[in-house]
């Protein structure tokens, strides 16, 4: 839907029965202006993301306790799309939204999230065989690690400091260097279309076979390091790509909504579609699939498998008009008075002719409604739109 208010929309184009029947779009948006998840009272000035510390903890310590981790995993950045006012918001112009608040992600080659944090705007690390990107990859980094028992593989500026030499050498396409040092560390660079420099804890500069033919006819063959380091990377891809697909985040002007939304609808569902489809591998879903298995699971509903025969059957007598009944409405104003709202059918109508702006003004405030409908109108607009 275009935005949240269309789910309860009265318009062909929108209508349905299925939000209005189990909440009313003003009681919707009451618990939405409400939604928090710490005590505004108790937040700590060092803090910057006291509003949803909680939640992601809770939320890490759940997806830790169901699956095991794998032996490769990979830490990369996600973008939460924001662009109102805050103090840690980030821009990166690579990513498809450039501004936004960064979240790091630890997920395995499946695409199941691990771990998450907040950027909040001082330098976090996380990290058993790690794939990281190139922002994150030094010797320092990967000294740390082996004394974890932990390897690190990953691209690696050329800029960085305390490289070896073998990344300013010049060369043709498919040759590559490397130079280990006597920690194991391996740093290479191979020139493909560019150059690319690599560092490894756990690979030598060995060349192997893709099994893929280029236009010539020729093999393809590419260094261990690349091919360990893309598999192990698509996990974090294949998460974003699932979370993006019907996305529930939105317009807010509330940070904390809007990471909220994505861990508990976004990263969440996506963590328990790859869990499912492990456990019952005869019967895999879609990501789509299964955000209509949860809603109908939540919601009461069944026939979530019924054929295209048993469906048809379900809407037909559902399509019979229903009988509109025209109340005057119980609702009370804060000046005790019946609640006055302006008659839908009048300021739609008015709305593509002089404005929205003047027909606020010119639409009367009535006290009557469909009580099917659940749409204030007026007396005229009832028999018009309710009757036939």
């Amino acid at each position: 839907m275009p935005s949240l208010k269309d789910y309860w929309s009265v318009k062909m184009l929108y209508k349905n029965c299925v939000a209005k029947n189990i909440m009313s779009r003003n009681r919707f948006e009451l618990i939405l202006r409400f939604w928090h998840f710490a005590d505004n009272d108790q937040a700590p000035e060092s803090d910057r993301i006291f509003k949803i510390r909680n939640l992601i903890t809770k939320m890490v310590h759940n997806f830790q306790n169901i699956m095991e981790p794998e032996e490769m995993m990979a830490v990369d950045e996600t973008m939460v799309p924001f662009r109102g006012r805050l103090k840690f918001k980030q821009y990166i112009p690579g990513k498809a939204h450039k501004y936004g608040i960064k979240l790091f992600k630890l997920c395995g080659v499946n695409g199941y999230t691990y771990n998450m944090e907040v950027y909040a705007g001082k330098s976090q690390t996380d990290g058993r065989g790690l794939v990281s990107p190139i922002n994150f990859v030094s010797y320092t980094l990967a000294n740390e690690l082996l004394e974890k028992n932990t390897h690190l593989i990953g691209t690696l500026r050329s800029n960085r400091v305390k490289l070896p030499d073998v990344t300013k050498a010049k060369l043709q396409p498919g040759q590559i260097v490397g130079k280990e040092n006597s920690n194991g560390i391996v740093v290479a660079k191979w020139r493909d279309k560019r150059d690319v420099t690599m560092l490894s804890t756990r690979h030598d500069i060995s060349m192997i076979d893709t099994g893929k033919k280029n236009r010539k006819n020729e093999s393809i063959v590419k260094p261990k390091i690349i091919i360990d380091y893309n598999a192990g990377k698509a996990g974090i891809d294949l998460s974003n790509q699932l979370s993006s697909y019907s996305s529930p985040v939105r317009k807010s002007i509330r940070w904390y909504h809007k990471v909220a939304t994505e861990v508990l609808l976004g990263t969440a569902v996506v963590n328990a579609l790859i869990v499912y489809n492990l456990n019952t591998p005869q019967n895999k879903l879609k990501i789509t699939q299964f955000r209509e298995l949860l809603i109908n699971e939540m919601l009461g509903f069944i026939g979530f498998n019924q054929s295209e025969q048993d469906q048809t059957s379900l809407v037909l007598p559902k399509t019979r008009r229903a009988k509109h009944v025209f109340i005057q409405t119980t609702l009370k104003c804060n000046r005790n008075r019946k609640l006055r709202k302006r008659c839908a059918h009048c300021y739609n109508e008015k709305t593509t002719t002089v404005g929205s702006v003047q027909a606020c003004k010119d639409v009367k405030r009535v006290t009557t409604l469909c009580e099917t409908c659940d749409v204030y109108t007026c007396a005229d607009c009832f028999v018009k739109h309710h009757t036939k």
